[in-house]
């Protein structure tokens, strides 16, 4: 108990001790920028980057472009053209989305102006829930007014992010991804008022998205629409059935889907930026062009729905998922002059 009570104090007192330190750092630091600025205004601009360099990593965002501020134009002063832009470039890798402000020196805009930055490629990560129903488009069963494909709870969609601007505001949009489908055939009565029949169906496909999407605002919240098309290709699908009060009878039904899918569709979101990062939010919604019977294999009969309890009409997909991601943005920057 002792140990464990003086282990406490020990550790308490370590980080008191590198609080302080820190603390001190940093005031040192403040000073030396509050230095640097004094040193710049009296036209003694020698001294500015080495008063600084050692401070760049303990200033926070506002005080670290005030630095570079002083030391690009630093640089400039002492006609030291070549490390005036490098250090505009270190500015730059570290705030791409960096802008001047209106009182900024002249010769501070020149040197920003001798550069090119382009948002060139955002990376990331989204997954969410996704509901998939389905449409009747062929029925294969007298009974097609008495039921529905309706969704079976959640189903996941998992996929890679990657965004390629266009321009500001515009960009192509890809989500290459898993979309696990859950779905019923959903009956409102027994047949006849005899039949109590139930049958779901669990599919898996592997996706690949090309969609247009256009960012509304400039700012750190931003809302976006996209529209396109999505090719789809199943891996797998088992179905359950059940009559009355018989066990399940459990299937693996890819023979009788098809491989290839086709989809039309889009969705909105709000995306919130970060330095070089942004999360996001966004609702999608995607309908199957093609059927997801296999031609010929038309199965139903009288055999299959009293002895199998299953109906197999054809019915085209329909998807709608909740998605939440993060996105990491890769930037070009290159010097134009």
């Amino acid at each position: 108990m002792i140990k464990g009570a003086l282990k406490i104090i020990l550790t308490t007192i370590f980080l008191v001790i590198v609080t302080a330190i820190t603390w001190a750092q940093e005031q040192d630091c403040l000073s030396k920028l509050d230095g640097a600025e004094t040193l710049f205004n009296t036209g003694l601009f020698e001294e500015i980057p080495a008063l600084l360099e050692d401070c760049m990593e303990l200033y926070g965002e506002t005080d670290k472009k005030k630095a570079y501020r002083l030391i690009i134009l630093a640089h400039y002063m002492n006609d030291d053209v070549t490390a005036s832009e490098e250090s505009m470039y270190f500015l730059l890798k570290e705030f791409p989305e960096f802008q001047p402000v209106a009182i900024d020196l002249v010769e501070f805009q020149y040197i920003f102006n001798s550069f090119s930055v382009r948002r060139s490629l955002d990376l990331g990560v989204t997954i969410g829930p996704a509901w998939t129903s389905g449409r009747i488009i062929e029925p294969f069963s007298p009974f097609s007014d008495k039921f529905s494909y309706r969704a079976n709870g959640p189903g996941l969609f998992a996929a890679a992010y990657i965004d390629i601007p266009v321009s500001s505001l515009f960009s192509i949009n890809t989500e290459p991804g898993y979309l696990l489908a859950k779905y019923e055939i959903h009956y409102k009565d027994a047949i006849n008022g005899i039949y109590n029949i139930k049958q779901s169906e669990t599919s898996s496909l592997i996706q690949l998205p090309v969609y247009a999407k256009v960012t509304f605002l400039e700012s750190t919240m931003q809302l976006y629409a996209k529209g396109g098309f999505l090719l789809g290709f199943m891996t797998g699908a088992k179905t359950q059935s059940s009559i009355n009060t018989q066990p399940s009878i459990q299937r693996d039904h890819m023979d009788y889907r098809n491989r290839l899918y086709y989809f039309l569709g889009g969705g909105a979101g709000l995306k919130i930026n970060f330095k070089k990062t942004y999360i996001f939010t966004e609702l999608d919604y995607h309908v199957s062009l093609n059927k997801t019977l296999k031609n010929g294999t038309d199965r139903y009969d009288q055999t299959n729905l009293w002895t199998q309890g299953w109906v197999d009409s054809d019915f085209g997909l329909n998807t709608f998922s909740i998605r939440v991601g993060m996105a990491w943005s890769i930037y070009t920057i290159k010097k134009i002059r």
